[in-house]
């Protein structure tokens, strides 16, 4: 980072500003990439539900430069998020290669069919089935999202450093 500085003659506060926005911009950079290709690499219907998952991220400035912390919702997801049709089996009901023991094809809010169990032993209240997403999301944001990071962080702060420095940018 200081090579970047030192290239482009930036001073102390104009390399802190072009960190902070680099850091700001490589979260907001990878979180769409997550989201893109999580949605791709889980067959979901739309990426609305990823995006609640993806929601918060915090940035915190501390004594050093600064951080960003990501937080990726890796619950499992309703049965009707995912592409695909339900199935009745013999036993329940399958759905994408996965079978729900007692479970059946009923109508979620929107209409669409989807997997339902009971969640009790009486008839009501009737529960929609969840898909677990964990181990697939996991091994994707780790090998293929977080594996470029360093490249898209030190793209965008050489970009940063190069505006403050030769266009004036952020000076009043």
């Amino acid at each position: 980072m200081h090579r970047i500085a030192a290239e482009f003659d930036a001073s102390e506060k104009d390399m802190r500003a072009a960190y902070s926005r680099a850091l700001r911009r490589t979260a907001q950079s990878m979180k769409a990439r997550s989201r893109k290709g999580l949605r791709s690499k889980l067959h979901l219907r739309t990426a609305a539900e990823l995006r609640r998952r993806l929601a918060g991220f915090r940035f915190a400035r501390n004594s050093g430069m600064g951080s960003v912390r990501m937080w990726f919702g890796l619950n499992d997801m309703r049965v009707s998020a995912f592409k695909g049709r339900a199935v009745k089996t013999a036993t329940g009901a399958s759905f994408a290669g996965q079978d729900f023991e007692g479970g059946f094809i009923g109508r979620n809010a929107k209409g669409r069919p989807t997997v339902k169990h009971r969640a009790g032993s009486r008839a009501y209240p009737v529960k929609e089935a969840r898909m677990p997403i964990d181990d697939v999301a996991e091994t994707y944001i780790e090998d293929e999202v977080f594996d470029g990071i360093e490249e898209v962080f030190f793209h965008y702060f050489r970009a940063e450093v190069r505006a403050r420095t030769i266009y004036g940018v952020g000076k009043k």
